[in-house]
């Protein structure tokens, strides 16, 4: 329960920053082809979940992996946990549509 935990309080500070992102950029499209696409907004929640990942974790605050590693998750299971719940929300909005 505890990894879990972790992966929660880990990627709680990716969603909101990625979202937003992906949903302002999609808007932006739309105010060009007055088209809003869901799939779209998940294609681009894909990619940029992995670039605020790596901007976040990597370059910006590269010691919070201590905390991460102390309730027992690796930088690995990290980056994979992203990887995997990020195809799964970008995913689920490309289907939705």
């Amino acid at each position: 329960m505890r990894i879990l935990t972790g992966i929660f309080v880990f990627y709680i500070k990716l969603i909101i920053p990625t979202l937003a992102i992906s949903v302002a950029l999609e808007t932006l499209r739309w105010s060009i082809t007055d088209h809003f696409s869901i799939g779209s907004v998940g294609s681009m929640y894909i990619f940029f979940a992995l670039l605020f990942h790596f901007y976040t974790y990597e370059i910006n605050r590269p010691n919070e992996y201590v905390f991460y590693h102390n309730m027992g998750l690796s930088k690995i299971a990290l980056w994979v946990s992203t990887i995997i719940i990020s195809v799964l929300i970008g995913l689920l909005m490309i289907l939705y549509e």
